[in-house]
């Protein structure tokens, strides 16, 4: 069985250890800075071309440091593939005030259809870009015109969002080198690296030991190692898991049959599906491949499903959350379950989304009683909730929400999904992995409910709870991206239909 941990993976390293793993990599390989720097520009021009086509104008704009030596190498290069190329280089700070007049000038006086190349600042910025640098960088956002960032837009640290009250390009497309910085992933930061893409220059090969980093993107060949599993052709359904799913309740019946079609669809063995007593009559109309175990209730469940009670329970994974509600008997339902898993050695692995997590908000004890490795998939709302009742402040922005979800991941031993463009997965011990899949039109009523669906099939075949997460949420992101090719909009059943 492939794991995680054996799989080479793209590693996001905070600023810090940038420089310290370029020494390293020149120190090994013998490669010079200048060389590094030449890859780096020739790997962004060809990006660039592929972009832009057809030779015009463009305008690059560098500065101090080694994003400064990027830009002017890339200018030369575009001069040689036939750009005229307006090269500003504010590396010099004696010449600063003499530039100043001079920019604005150029400015006002500048033809529209001029692309511009970004290379002011790089990755490594301490305080707020203020002062004429931040009047260059104003500059160029003023200008109606496409803008690609070296390595990182000028204004942007590598690690969070924008220091207050400094200048930020707003980058229509960034490329960056090698390894993405870890502010691509939140929204805040959005406005300003636009579109982003890694590109390689000969570092990836490398092992790194004496840098660690606790962040992973996941890669699509990544998953080509998970998943599928080989099926022995003398297989049958019992092989697979069988899955039991608590969910539904009066008026979101639509949730429970959305989370088991998507379980199935994963190629979980068996599925049964925990109900409300009206809920007999749609699951098994729509879904009929599920098993329905019916609560004595008719609108909500209250009631541990029959399948827990008897000594050998069959189960292999347990979901609960699609469509619950937050009524007292299923507040009651929910603790006990909890209290099942604690006295069951060992309980199977858990997946909670949606109003269980939502009770568990408003009953914040029951976080002290979720078995280890638990997984749960909020997105920002439910999760603030969560935040709040575990005694943390609202996160003011996203990256303080995925380091949040990071703590609570580590204090309570469990794994967070934290939903959203850049899906979070963060686990009890590092690393914590994000997802670069998806796409807005899987921004639609149902969605997490599939997700959930996926992550339990995973984990009633065997799948390591963490690998489930991962994968799922790869998987979902995935097809959401078949789904809504061409620009569609689309249902989370064309989800589960492109699974």
């Amino acid at each position: 069985m492939v794991l995680l941990s054996d799989l080479q993976v793209m590693k996001i390293y905070r600023t810090k250890d940038i420089r310290t793993v370029d020494r390293l990599y020149m120190e090994k390989t013998g490669v010079s800075q200048t060389q590094l720097i030449e890859r780096a520009a020739l790997a962004f021009v060809r990006a660039f071309i592929r972009e832009e086509k057809k030779p015009a104008r463009a305008l690059v704009v560098a500065g101090p440091g080694n994003n400064g030596a990027d830009a002017r190498s890339v200018a030369r290069l575009l001069t040689e593939q036939g750009w005229q190329t307006d090269l500003w280089d504010f590396s010099d700070k004696d010449s600063l005030e003499r530039q100043q007049a001079d920019w604005a000038s150029y400015l006002e006086n500048l033809s529209t259809g001029v692309v511009v190349v970004d290379g002011l600042f790089g990755s490594g910025l301490t305080r707020p870009v203020t002062g004429f640098y931040s009047q260059i960088i104003e500059g160029i956002n003023f200008l109606d015109t496409r803008v690609y960032a070296v390595d990182i837009p000028s204004g942007l640290p590598g690690d969070g969002i924008p220091f207050t009250g400094g200048a930020v390009v707003k980058a229509s497309a960034t490329f960056t080198f090698q390894f993405p910085k870890l502010s691509f992933f939140f929204a805040e930061n959005y406005p300003y690296v636009g579109r982003w893409q890694v590109l390689d220059i000969g570092m990836g090969g490398m092992v790194y030991p004496e840098v660690e980093t606790p962040f992973r993107m996941t890669e699509e060949s990544d998953i080509h190692n998970l998943f599928p599993r080989k099926r022995h052709p003398f297989s049958f359904k019992n092989n697979y898991g069988h899955a039991l799913l608590i969910a539904g309740s009066l008026g979101k019946m639509g949730a429970a049959i959305l989370a088991a079609r998507s379980c199935l669809r994963m190629g979980t063995g068996l599925l049964t599906a925990h109900l409300p007593g009206r809920g007999e009559i749609p699951m098994q109309t729509s879904l009929p491949e599920a098993m329905v175990s019916l609560d004595s209730h008719r609108d909500v469940t209250g009631d541990l499903p029959q399948g827990l009670l008897i000594p050998k329970s069959p189960f292999t994974a347990i979901g609960a959350g699609p469509g619950l509600g937050k009524s007292r008997e299923t507040t009651d339902l929910l603790r006990n379950l909890l209290t099942w898993c604690g006295n069951k050695t060992p309980c199977p692995p858990l997946v909670l989304d949606a109003d269980a997590l939502n009770i568990i908000s408003e009953h914040p004890d029951m976080m002290e009683h979720l078995p280890v490795r638990t997984v749960l998939t909020p997105h920002p709302g439910e999760f603030d909730r969560l935040a709040r009742a575990c005694g943390l402040e609202r996160a003011e922005n996203s990256y303080l929400r995925a380091m949040q979800a990071i703590e609570m991941a580590v204090e309570h031993k469990v794994i967070i999904v934290l939903k959203g463009r850049y899906t979070l997965i963060a686990t009890p011990g590092s690393p914590h992995w994000f997802n670069p899949t998806g796409n807005p039109a899987m921004a639609t009523a149902g969605s997490g409910d599939v997700l959930t669906g996926i992550i339990l099939g995973l984990l009633a075949q065997g799948y390591d709870p963490r690998t489930a997460a991962v994968l799922g949420v790869w998987l979902h992101a995935g097809a959401g991206d078949r789904a809504a090719a061409g620009g569609k909009f689309i249902l989370a059943g064309d989800i589960i239909e492109n699974l």
